[in-house]
């Protein structure tokens, strides 16, 4: 006999039965997938954005001790990295050399805090590709004293392009200047952070920032695999400290916040600090430091989803154990029948667990076609440019990206799962005598 085509029947042969059961799979299906989905995401764009805003995966900054005692921002040892950095070509696939002003923008009357990044224009073909100018041109970009200011902030100080801003900040040293700026171009935040940086040659803001020609505060990496932010990092760290230089203690970093606000705050002003060191003490981030509250909100979701799609299963499981044993007494002289004209104990097991593994692969596959139709509407859900959400967002959209390794193991969970509460009432089904059977 063929076993399959008789379970396709006897499925089918109940079809509201059927439909509820592969129904309450396929919620469960759909509810994990989309959540899944939805946190992978966020993962990706949670990175994409930050590595954007910041520039790169990893972030190397420098500081040099003052003969006052204090801390300045400064890669004074330029040519320490330019030896050590080649080493990791394989795995860097860009790499940027920045100084940053952070200070008061001021137009007229009005102030505004805002942060500026002096960059190498002709190094910095990514960030030419995220920003999106709206008003201006960035022609006059690599001209020194021009600027490219965030369209939020130039809106909130009434400045617009072709005029001039002045922004007052603490030198590298500590002391006050003011740097004077042509705006040239508006942009919008493509960042996702909330907030946008302005950007001006960097060959000008290091001489307001005291700072030399050929120097810099950070050096950012983009690498060609996220996975291999970590261990470049300590490897990385291990280089630079077998050339004889300092590394910033890590205590100290934990002591300055989570998040690598650390390394942030180092590039806002001077410090003291307690141990002497000679050239350049180094510190070295990266994005997983940026990454790690995001992580843990996407463990949570996770878990929620988790709980839920387990609840659901076990809900569906109790009830599939009851729907099968209905089966078996519904079907006993059915049983008989087929095992009075040879089937064996093993064929009327089978024959029962055919039939739940045709329900499970069916409401998986109902959840997953679902999932599809949903996660393709939720993409399409447009959000405003400055959205509370935008961190979250890939061009103003959420993203629910097919992982096809998760699907798989769902539905491996589902079948697993149906053919573990079939098990009973099969094996119950299977010890039917014959005769007992027909007398039923």
């Amino acid at each position: 006999m063929n076993l399959l085509k008789i379970a396709y029947r006897n499925v089918s042969r109940q079809k509201r039965r059927s439909n509820l059961l592969a129904l309450a799979i396929a919620f469960g299906v759909m509810i994990i997938i989309l959540v899944n989905s939805l946190t992978a995401g966020l993962i990706e764009n949670t990175e994409k954005n930050f590595s954007t805003a910041l520039g790169g995966h990893i972030y190397i900054t420098g500081e040099i001790l003052l003969e006052s005692g204090k801390t300045a921002s400064r890669i004074a040892d330029t040519q320490l990295l330019d030896s050590v950095l080649p080493q990791f070509e394989e795995v860097i696939v860009d790499a940027q050399k920045r100084s940053m002003i952070s200070g008061n923008m001021i137009f007229r009357s009005k102030t505004e805090m805002g942060v500026l990044y002096g960059v190498h224009w002709d190094q910095e073909q990514s960030l030419l590709d995220t920003l999106t100018v709206t008003e201006g041109s960035l022609e006059r970009a690599a001209e020194p004293g021009t600027v490219i200011l965030p369209g939020d902030i130039a809106e909130k100080l009434g400045v617009v392009v072709n005029e001039e801003i002045l922004m007052s900040f603490n030198t590298v040293t500590g002391q006050a200047n003011v740097g004077e700026f042509t705006v040239i171009a508006l942009t919008q935040d493509t960042s996702g952070l909330g907030f946008s940086a302005a950007y001006a040659d960097i060959s000008y803001v290091n001489e307001i920032m005291g700072l030399g020609p050929d120097e810099y505060q950070t050096y950012n990496l983009v690498l060609t695999d996220v996975n291999l932010i970590d261990p470049v990092t300590e490897q990385i760290k291990q280089a630079i400290a077998a050339q004889g230089f300092a590394l910033t203690p890590e205590e100290e970093e934990e002591a300055a916040g989570p998040g690598g606000m650390g390394m942030m705050g180092s590039m806002f002003g001077t410090q003291e600090d307690e141990e002497p060191w000679e050239n350049t003490r180094f510190d070295i981030g990266n994005l997983n430091d940026f990454m790690d509250m995001v992580t843990q909100i996407v463990g949570i979701l996770n878990g929620i989803a988790l709980s839920m799609f387990m609840t659901m299963l076990m809900i569906t499981m109790i009830g599939l154990v009851n729907t099968f044993r209905m089966i078996m007494i519904e079907r006993t002289k059915e049983i008989g029948t087929m095992r009075a004209v040879g089937m064996l104990q093993k064929g009327v097991n089978r024959l029962f667990l055919l039939e739940g593994l045709i329900l499970s692969l069916r409401g998986a596959f109902f959840g997953i076609l679902a999932a599809g139709v949903v996660g393709i509407g939720i993409s399409l859900i447009p959000f405003k440019d400055g959205s509370n959400f935008a961190i979250l967002l890939d061009g103003g959209h959420i993203s629910v990206p097919v992982v096809p390794m998760n699907i798989l193991m769902i539905t491996m969970i589902i079948v697993v799962i149906t053919l573990l509460a079939v098990w009973s009432p099969a094996r119950k089904a299977a010890k039917l005598q014959p005769a007992d059977a027909l007398r039923a």
